[in-house]
């Protein structure tokens, strides 16, 4: 009887609840957003306008951040992958430009062989290193097997002289330029002949003639002379550096050489004297009597 009462007293309460939830709904309509209600409704939204504020202010620059991050990550991708390519492309340049100038010497050397070298024979070689950090001196990738022998001239791929074979083996060879060499050239300025000796350590070298000298000017050309027996006659060898008179019949001035060893990349090697050039099949036959003497065809004594 008691559990009847209480849920007999809950009813009318959750009624009330309704008609009362229903009636302040009416009333809030009607009002249009004006009375009581509306006066509850806008004190909230005062209390939580600084909130919003603040978590705009709060919110939106973290917001920026985040999308300016993503943003520069996005550069920087780019820009590496920007980076890669032109480092690729200088490359292909380089490799490009590198060629063209190999391509440029080859065609030098073969107008030098073919014009002015025509008379001798000669062996085109590729430089290939420095013997020494500390020494001029280069090898060739030619040497014996190419007909190459110490002593041979090189020039480069202008026709100016360069110096001579120090070296030679099957397979390479070794230069020594004539500005690192101990042994002079015999040459000519004008109409005298003096020799030119190298000043080691200088890129500079040194022309004497001991007598009868006359004055050189700055740019007269030096070549070598027809009485060097280490080099043809008519090699250009390099100019003077400065005007200078003689000292009593004696003459020294500075020549300035016309190539520089460490950037050559293809030589000419000339075969001098150029009875060297004979062939197997150049070499006259010497005959044999019998009993195995060799026979001089010059020697009439000697023919039976």
């Amino acid at each position: 009887m008691r559990e009847f009462r209480t849920n007999d007293r809950a009813l009318p309460l959750v009624v009330t609840l309704v008609v009362l939830s229903i009636v302040i709904m009416t009333f809030d309509i009607r009002s249009d957003g004006t009375g009581v209600l509306a006066t509850v409704r806008g004190a909230a939204n005062s209390l939580l306008e600084p909130v919003e504020r603040l978590g705009s202010v709060v919110v939106a620059p973290l917001a920026d951040v985040i999308e300016n991050l993503s943003e520069i990550r996005s550069l920087r991708d780019e820009n590496e992958a920007l980076r890669a390519k032109l480092a690729e492309e200088q490359a292909r340049n380089a490799a490009n430009a590198d060629l063209a100038a190999r391509v440029a010497v080859l065609e030098r050397v073969n107008d030098v062989r073919s014009e002015d070298l025509a008379d001798y024979t000669t062996t085109a070689a590729n430089v290939v290193g420095q013997t020494d950090s500390f020494d001029l001196s280069f090898r060739l990738d030619k040497g014996e097997e190419a007909g190459i022998l110490v002593g041979h001239p090189v020039v480069d791929d202008f026709g100016f002289l360069v110096g001579r074979i120090a070296q030679s083996w099957s397979g390479g060879s070794i230069v020594v330029p004539i500005i690192a060499d101990v042994n002079a050239v015999t040459v000519r300025v004008g109409e005298q002949t003096g020799t030119l000796e190298a000043v080691i350590g200088s890129d500079v070298m040194v022309f004497q003639v001991f007598e009868t000298a006359v004055a050189v000017s700055a740019g007269d050309a030096v070549v070598t002379s027809s009485l060097a027996e280490a080099y043809p006659p008519g090699l250009p060898v390099g100019e003077v550096a400065t005007d200078t008179q003689p000292t009593g019949q004696a003459l020294t001035a500075q020549v300035r050489p016309f190539t520089e060893p460490t950037r050559l990349r293809n030589v000419i090697v000339i075969t001098w004297p150029t009875d060297q050039a004979l062939g197997e099949e150049d070499t006259p036959e010497i005959p044999v009597v019998p009993g195995g003497d060799i026979v001089d065809p010059g020697d009439e004594a000697s023919t039976p």
